[in-house]
């Protein structure tokens, strides 16, 4: 190492990790953020939902909850419930296609109530991946990925 020997007055010491006292202030700085973006007029189960997905979204950390993004996370919110009250409201299927006789033969359809689960997952999974929410979403929010173009592209000009 270069330079002059520091003195221990210049030093700002490296902290071991994250204290008790500091994990408990980020997560109540999550809550009260959450608390603060959450939208009037929520039904039970939805605010239920938010309390619990929101201050994860606003934890430092991750940091994906911003009043811009609030009625993404709202949607969310949403679906995830009715996603829920979906599968725990169908019926036990011993099979989720049933057939038909019309005048174009035997068909096979699919299940209103399956039908309609399929539907809801479709919307949760885009906004699952709007929020980063899964491990390959999160890998590409993540920062530091680059230009669309390579640097070198431009020497071939």
């Amino acid at each position: 190492m270069r330079g002059r020997k520091p003195k221990p007055a210049n030093v700002i010491p490296l902290h071991s990790g994250a204290t008790e006292e500091s994990e408990q202030r980020r997560k109540e700085a999550a809550k009260r953020k959450a608390d603060a973006l959450r939208p009037r007029g929520l039904t039970g189960d939805v605010r239920r939902e938010w309390d619990r997905v929101a201050p994860l979204l606003a934890d430092p950390a991750l940091d994906r909850l911003k009043p811009h993004f609030a009625d993404v996370v709202l949607e969310y919110c949403r679906a995830t419930v009715r996603l829920r009250d979906l599968r725990a409201s169908m019926p036990t299927l011993a099979d989720e296609t049933y057939e038909i006789s019309g005048r174009n033969g035997e068909q096979v359809k699919s299940r209103p109530e399956v039908a309609q689960i399929n539907e809801t997952w479709r919307h949760w999974r885009s906004l699952v991946a709007m929020l980063g929410l899964s491990p390959a979403d999160e890998r590409n929010l993540a920062p530091g990925q680059g230009d669309l173009f390579d640097p070198a592209d431009s020497y071939f000009d």
